[in-house]
């Protein structure tokens, strides 16, 4: 009987996720002001927003611009703090001044453009260069550097200029930054959208490995649909709230609904749901091309 109840808590424990993401009742407002200070427009660009996001996952975000999923995204590593609501980050509210470094450190944030992140005139130094601030042995930077490099396939440029690598593969240098500070969490605002479609697939490949081998929770925020199809969970946005959640083939099922919100779905899942209105006997949902295929055969 003992050793039944140990070893079911065993596998309850081993199967449960904690919350590394909790967002509840977030407010965040613009405040416009003329040139003598008077309040001239407030925008909410983040509404009463709940969110938890567990140890682990790929969550992605998804919305237009101007949906507040940027705004929300610089709350998870204290870039701004919320107005109303609270953001815990592994335990900490970030909304404790003395423990920004602890949050940042626990959740590091990758930006669209890798040219505001890329300071080193060489790879490596500038890997190197956040865990050298917070005070890591040197021996340990190198190690850290080495790893980071090699999770995002990108330890033979170590001696290069960053200048002269590709975008994609400065993003996965920017990344590789991140990664050397051993954060639990990367939230990746937009990462792949001044990228090419190969430079894309670079960085999201990267991403993924890091999730799966690492164990590194993943927030995506993006508007490219196809990038989230591999996503645990989908969070949609919109005017600053959240309007739509669940995994990628139960919001993309809503295909009416992600139009009305001016959001696209895959191309695939587009095709699927046409011929579907024309009478062809598909499922909701369909994400990939290989689907889509498998069900026509079944058909046909």
């Amino acid at each position: 009987m003992y050793l039944k109840t140990y070893l079911n808590y065993r596998n309850f424990l081993m199967g449960y996720k904690m919350d590394i993401v909790k967002a509840k009742n977030v407010l965040y407002e613009y405040i416009r002001r003329d040139d003598e200070g008077e309040v001239i427009g407030i925008t909410t660009a983040v509404d009463h927003v709940n969110m938890d996001i567990k140890q682990g996952d790929f969550i992605a975000i998804l919305g237009h611009n101007g949906s507040g999923k940027s705004t929300l995204a610089k709350h998870f590593n204290a870039i701004l703090v919320p107005e109303e609501g609270t953001v815990i980050v592994d335990g900490v509210d970030t909304s404790e001044e003395d423990k920004v470094w602890d949050i940042r450190q626990n959740a590091g944030m990758v930006f669209q453009n890798p040219d505001n992140q890329i300071i080193g005139q060489v790879v490596e130094e500038d890997v190197g260069f956040g865990p050298e601030n917070i005070g890591v042995p040197t021996e340990e930077i190198w190690e850290r550097v080495e790893k980071s490099l090699k999770s995002v396939g990108m330890y033979e440029y170590r001696k290069n200029s960053p200048n002269k690598l590709s975008g994609g593969q400065k993003q996965r240098i920017s990344i590789a930054g991140v990664l050397a500070m051993k954060p639990k969490c990367i939230i990746l605002d937009e990462p792949t959208a001044m990228l090419d479609p190969k430079g894309r697939k670079e960085v999201l490949s990267a991403v993924h490995e890091l999730n799966k081998k690492e164990g590194v929770t993943v927030i995506l925020i993006t508007h490219y649909m196809e990038e989230v199809i591999d996503a645990d969970k989908v969070f949609v946005m919109d005017a600053g709230k959240v309007v739509m959640q669940g995994t990628p083939r139960q919001v993309f099922t809503l295909v009416d609904d992600l139009k009305s919100l001016r959001l696209d779905v895959p191309q695939v899942t587009l095709l699927a749901w046409e011929l579907k209105k024309r009478g062809i006997n598909l499922p909701d949902g369909i994400l990939t091309s290989q689907e889509l295929v498998d069900e026509l055969t079944k058909l046909y």
